[in-house]
């Protein structure tokens, strides 16, 4: 008995597939929104597209290319950038859940955000390096924009099965890649001779995005585990994390704070850097508010 003929794609699905599996057509449409002109209406900034697909490297040979450079640059003042990455979710974890607001005595505070800046350091009679202040600042952290520590992606048809329920590849790679091409650019921007600059890194996704609540005292001791009555869940537009940068791009910018044995004081000072995470569809919204918070 003869098979059916298994039916062959149209060259049309076939490009329509390959064009899905990847992330192009997603950072594709957030260009074409950021470029869209931003009129009088409540989610008005001056935030605009300065380039796409910036190449950027450090001198260990780490490479990468920026999706979306933002920039916003007041009459008078320092201009600030966005570095913007944009990640879809994986196929099976489309819920981003972050978490994590210690109160710490030392060291990175949710309370703060930590902001990339660098400043000209005095005169400079343009032979040689400029003297330049590089360093993180802090920012107040608003209540509309809570900053976290951890991240997971949740299995959203998830039953008990006995197959695994969360993930945290996405958000790394998407932590990982604006994080390096921040640092990449703050290079680009000094070998440029740029004496001032702001750079604020902004993951875009298509992940629902939830915070979950919970009291630490809840956990057990035994296990480490939670029971789901002892969660609250609340939906998120956008929020923030201060997230600990991977060493090798630590050591290899040009920041200009000195390194301490003081490891707290070391973190909050040097190596964490507020990464803000924004669904797709409440970007400019998310704009708005950044425009606003930062007063850029």
């Amino acid at each position: 008995m003869s098979k059916d003929p298994i039916p062959q794609s149209t060259p049309e699905e076939a490009v329509a597939l390959a064009l899905n599996e990847q992330g192009y057509l997603f950072q594709h449409k957030i260009a074409q929104i950021l470029h869209a002109p931003r009129g009088d209406g409540e989610f008005s900034h001056q935030w605009y597209v300065e380039a796409e697909e910036v190449p950027v490297s450090l001198p260990n040979g780490a490479e990468t290319r920026i999706d979306i450079v933002l920039h916003h640059g007041p009459q008078a003042g320092s201009p600030w950038r966005v570095v913007l990455e944009c990640k879809r979710s994986a196929r099976d974890f489309k819920r981003w859940v972050f978490f994590g607001e210690a109160d710490r005595r030392r060291g990175p505070s949710r309370h703060n955000y930590y902001v990339e800046f660098a400043d000209l350091n005095g005169s400079w009679n343009h032979e040689g390096e400029p003297p330049m202040m590089h360093g993180v600042k802090n920012h107040s952290a608003s209540q509309d924009c809570l900053a976290f520590d951890y991240g997971i992606e949740v299995k959203v048809e998830w039953r008990r099965s006995g197959k695994k329920a969360s993930a945290t590849e996405a958000i790394e790679d998407a932590f990982q890649q604006v994080t390096l091409g921040q640092a990449g650019l703050a290079l680009r921007l000094r070998n440029a001779h740029e004496l001032t600059f702001r750079l604020l890194p902004v993951v875009v996704t298509i992940a629902e995005l939830l915070s979950a609540d919970f009291s630490v005292d809840r956990v057990s001791l035994d296990r480490g585990m939670i029971e789901p009555t002892d969660l609250s869940l609340k939906p998120r537009r956008w929020l923030a994390v201060n997230y600990h940068v991977n060493d090798g791009i630590c050591k290899r910018s040009k920041i200009t704070t000195n390194r301490t044995t003081d490891l707290a004081a070391d973190l909050a000072a040097r190596q964490v850097r507020t990464l803000f995470v924004v669904q797709a569809a409440h970007v400019q919204q998310f704009l708005a508010w950044l425009e606003e918070s930062f007063r850029c």
